[in-house]
């Protein structure tokens, strides 16, 4: 498991790698975790899943603690590239709501920046 973290208009841009599960979670929260200590509110987010091969509940539920951070400080958190082995565990556990699932960064990014100026999905 990597992760690799870029920029792009003041939004975060984490590009996870390989299988998100147990034991490793603690890598993705504790990097993730330190990057939000060193971000001014709101912290957008996106969570690139195109070079996961798998997540399992362990994996969703650092994502799902990462929201919870996230979301009291008034920012935002998108996912894009979400496969489908991934799609489906979020339905499964009815979160399909909770993230803004984006066909690109470019759009992500533009959400997160204008959520106002967004169609409903």
């Amino acid at each position: 498991m990597a992760i690799k973290k870029s920029q792009r208009d003041g939004v975060t841009i984490f590009k996870l790698e390989g299988r998100i599960i147990a034991p490793h979670i603690s890598e993705v929260t504790d990097l993730i975790e330190q990057e939000l200590k060193n971000m001014e509110d709101p912290p957008n987010l996106v969570f690139d899943f195109k070079d996961v091969t798998s997540m399992d509940s362990s994996g969703l539920g650092a994502i799902m603690k990462i929201y919870t951070d996230v979301q009291p400080r008034g920012g935002s958190i998108a996912v894009i590239n979400v496969n489908k082995h991934v799609k489906n565990l979020i339905v499964m556990a009815r979160l399909i709501t909770v993230f803004q699932n984006f066909e690109s960064e470019e759009e992500a990014v533009n959400s997160l920046l204008n959520p106002l100026n967004q169609p409903k999905q």
